[in-house]
């Protein structure tokens, strides 16, 4: 990696893909440098981590050999359009939502690796799932190195540009979807009579687990993995039937279908 990055904008996502790479040991804090529009927040963050925050975009562009563009989406054409000139033989990276690489192509020189991610939610703790895709004729080093700084918050996955509407709409919504889930599932524990605490506790722990499992035996299908928890006449086959009663299913493909469709709309 190379000595410096640099964070073009430093919220929350930015700051858990920062806090990632210095406990991962591949970019301490010494190593980064950010500007924020939030002077403010970003000194005391600065104080208590230990990275750089420069005086403005530009000082940024002049000493990060590799840049993160993490401005919010419609602040990136303005943010960009005050380093353009600054921007050759860089590694670009952007995280900004919607924005996609023929805009930020018109900003980032063709001697610069230009690639686009698309971070969730759970980077916060270290299990997030980032989308990646890239200009053409990327420098296949400076991809290496994207994947690097992903992986210190969770896992990365390589996907067409085009798809990328499709696949936000599992990933970065889909944490939501979850959280709706497991809010239902604490809800109805406790009308059972189950406390709040062992209620969210159970559901929790559950969720987890079930991932864990699912991750853990990548040759079963999702239906063999719940035929084993379900057996016929019993009390998991009951719950079920309400679930597909509900048509929880179809509410699962049409989330997705419409969360894609605003995904293009924004875009």
């Amino acid at each position: 990696m190379p000595a410096v990055v640099g964070f073009l904008g430093y919220g929350r996502m930015a700051q858990a893909i920062s806090e990632g790479l210095d406990q991962s040991g591949l970019v301490p804090y010494k190593k980064q440098l950010a500007s924020d529009v939030a002077r403010g927040p970003l000194a005391k963050i600065q104080e208590k981590r230990g990275f750089k925050a420069v005086a403005d975009n530009r000082e940024l562009a002049l000493k990060a050999p590799i840049i993160v563009i993490a401005v919010k989406p419609h602040q990136v054409r303005g943010a960009l359009g005050e380093i353009k000139d600054l921007l050759g033989e860089r590694l670009v990276i952007s995280i900004a939502a919607g924005v996609t690489l023929s805009v930020l192509g018109e900003y980032v020189p063709e001697d610069s690796t230009l690639a686009r991610v698309v971070p969730n939610l759970p980077a916060l703790v270290g299990k997030g799932l980032t989308l990646m895709t890239s200009r053409k004729g990327a420098n296949p080093e400076d991809l290496a190195n994207v994947r690097k700084i992903f992986q210190a918050v969770g896992e990365v996955v390589d996907l067409p540009e085009n798809l990328f509407n499709e696949g936000s709409a599992v990933s970065g919504s889909g944490p939501a979807y979850f959280f709706l889930v497991m809010e239902a599932m604490v809800r109805g524990a406790a009308r059972l009579g189950i406390p709040w605490d062992v209620a969210r506790q159970l559901v929790l722990k559950t969720s987890e687990g079930a991932a864990a499992t699912a991750l853990a035996r990548p040759g079963a299908s999702l239906a063999e993995l719940r035929d084993q928890v379900s057996s016929p006449g019993g009390t998991t086959a009951e719950g079920l039937l309400a679930l597909e009663e509900g048509k929880l299913t179809a509410l699962f493909h049409e989330a997705l279908a419409r969360a894609t469709l605003k995904g293009k709309a924004l875009s």
